[in-house]
């Protein structure tokens, strides 16, 4: 039964890695832009074919606790913004055309849910009937991490900030992601439903938005300000929000 379970994952792990990043390691445009497409939407299809699901099984949703990851997430990020706009890292918005800000906002967005619909809905469910809770969530955060981290190696333009971060911000966003992937699942789980994952990733990508349209993050004042994961600030926040998680259990 756990081999199977195993073996399904490791098919989860090769549509959402090898697929997408085969297709980018091409160096093709047309392919990139497929590779592209094939990483957004691989999660959440892999996820839900290899699953057979979402991975819910019938829980009624806590759609209070859905709008709590949105704000526990949102407070994470936005403490971790503050700091990297005092440091002088992120850029503070000023006049931004309504048009630009909306499109980069709708988009953080909706990554943000198809992404969730894979990682906190049926591949959660495939490391966990593979590895169980404990270890599977973390294997998880890894293959989270890989997913991002292929891209920016290749340099296709995905995550210009990972493709210029440091080894040690890199080391970093590995942990980061472990620590966040573990946060959303809490999350999720409090809420009963994936949504909370997704509404917990979606805010601060919806924060940032303002500060990417102002021009970005300047690394070289202090990577350990990024406000997401490869920050340590971030990183620090997170571990936080998890430990109070763990200390209040309603």
């Amino acid at each position: 039964m756990r081999l199977a379970a195993r073996a399904r994952f490791a098919a989860f792990v090769l549509a959402v890695l090898a697929l997408p990043g085969g297709l980018m390691a091409l160096g093709d445009p047309r392919m990139v832009d497929l590779g592209k497409l094939a990483m957004i939407l691989s999660p959440g299809l892999a996820g839900l074919i290899l699953n057979r699901g979402l991975g819910e099984g019938g829980a009624k949703p806590r759609w209070t606790w859905v709008a709590a990851a949105a704000g526990v997430s949102l407070a994470v990020a936005g403490l971790a913004l503050i700091a990297a706009l005092v440091s002088g890292v992120g850029a503070w918005p000023g006049a931004i055309p309504a048009r630009t800000l909306a499109a980069l906002m709708g988009a953080g967005a909706f990554t943000s849910v198809l992404e969730e619909l894979g990682w906190a809905a049926g591949g959660l469910a495939l490391a966990v009937k593979a590895f169980g809770r404990r270890a599977g969530v973390p294997v998880l955060g890894v293959v989270w991490a890989a997913w991002h981290l292929i891209p920016a190696m290749l340099k296709v333009g995905l995550f210009p900030d990972l493709e210029a971060a440091p080894p040690a911000m890199l080391a970093a966003f590995v942990a980061g992601c472990l620590v966040y992937r573990e946060l959303l699942t809490r999350l999720r789980e409090r809420a009963r439903t994936w949504w909370a994952a997704a509404a917990g990733h979606a805010a601060p990508n919806i924060l940032l938005a303002a500060v990417v349209a102002a021009g970005g993050f300047d690394l070289s004042r202090g990577w350990w300000f990024f406000p997401a994961p490869g920050g340590l600030v971030f990183l620090g926040l997170a571990l936080g929000a998890v430990a109070l998680l763990r200390r209040k259990r309603l």
